[in-house]
């Protein structure tokens, strides 16, 4: 049984070597005076199994050749928000063993419970880009805020409980918050969650703003398009997506979904409230990239990779 570090078969390191060459000409370059921040909902990030190629009586079908494309892709950006790390960790694992000593992650325990999905959040960094400022916690919506959004809005609370970690670069200190929201049955059905996040983070966006630091918020927010119920709660108090990546498609398949995002608060004279001056962004579409000998179907290609694009803005500092 192979095992992630071995020597490669010719062909997947041919395709390697390609997939990187890509990369690099579609994502920006890591510079001195920048920093790469991503998300990326990488579909049931769990399990693994050992063989260079799944074969159809192998579950799961995320083999040694898909993860290895999947690190190649997270090691463009210095920092990565990870949605979908499920409770069995061999992913997550054999990722850091292969980005080695310069990389870490900090995660969430397993959210339990149906609409958890048995979930957990991460975010995987390189530490010779950035450290971690001290500040890691989830988030929890005081009652008193409640009821200016809905009546029974939150009864439960989160079904993924928000995870916010604090990050450092040169002398900009910045606090990067996660999410993936409830699905439901229906757009609406996100609304009471997304308006509850936007009206605490505007609140919070404010006092870290007057320490010169920055909150921005990033994940797989279920908007289905610009315009719609959920994305107007989401953006109700004045969180600001940069046009470069508002309207960009979230999903592999052909139906254009707005679901991941990143954004943060500008106040009412439309001046950020963040310290980080933003450059430039977008997806990464790896379909034509990745696998190339095997000619999935787009459905087999995100049991193998993801479902969702990798979504990335490049920040000065």
């Amino acid at each position: 049984m192979p095992i992630i570090t071995d020597s490669l078969p010719s062909y997947i390191a041919n395709e390697l070597a390609e997939l990187r060459s890509d990369l690099d000409s579609k994502i920006s370059k890591k510079e001195e005076d920048n920093i790469l921040i991503a998300t990326w909902n990488i579909r049931a990030f769990g399990n693994l199994t050992k063989k260079w190629k799944a074969e159809a009586k192998d579950s799961p079908k995320r083999d040694l050749h898909s993860l290895l494309c999947i690190i190649e892709i997270i090691k463009s950006f210095d920092i990565i928000a990870v949605q979908e790390v499920k409770n069995n960790i061999k992913c997550l694992r054999d990722t850091l063993k292969m980005l080695g000593a310069d990389w870490s992650f900090i995660m969430t325990d397993v959210t339990k419970g149906g609409p958890g999905n048995g979930e957990r959040l991460a975010f995987i960094f390189n530490t010779q880009r950035v450290k971690l400022s001290g500040l890691a916690c989830e988030i929890v919506i005081p009652k008193e805020q409640l009821k200016d959004i809905s009546a029974n809005a939150l009864d439960k609370q989160f079904a993924r409980t928000p995870y916010a970690v604090g990050f450092k670069r040169k002398d900009k200190t910045f606090v990067l918050l996660t999410l993936h929201v409830l699905y439901g049955d229906n757009s609406a059905d996100r609304v009471p969650e997304l308006k509850a996040i936007a009206e605490w983070m505007y609140d919070w966006a404010k006092q870290l703003k007057r320490w010169n630091q920055s909150l921005i918020i990033l994940g797989d927010f279920n908007i289905e398009r610009e315009g719609d119920e959920a994305y107007n709660a989401f953006v109700s108090k004045g969180l600001f997506i940069p046009p470069d990546i508002r309207t960009l498609p979230s999903t592999i398949f052909k139906e254009i979904k707005l679901y991941d995002q990143i954004g943060w608060y500008r106040n009412s004279r439309r001046k950020s409230q963040i310290s980080l001056e933003f450059q430039s962004g977008g997806i990464y579409d790896f379909r034509e990239k990745v696998l190339t000998d095997r000619n999935y179907s787009l459905s087999k290609l995100s049991f193998r990779i993801s479902d969702h694009f990798p979504l990335w803005c490049k920040f000065k500092v």
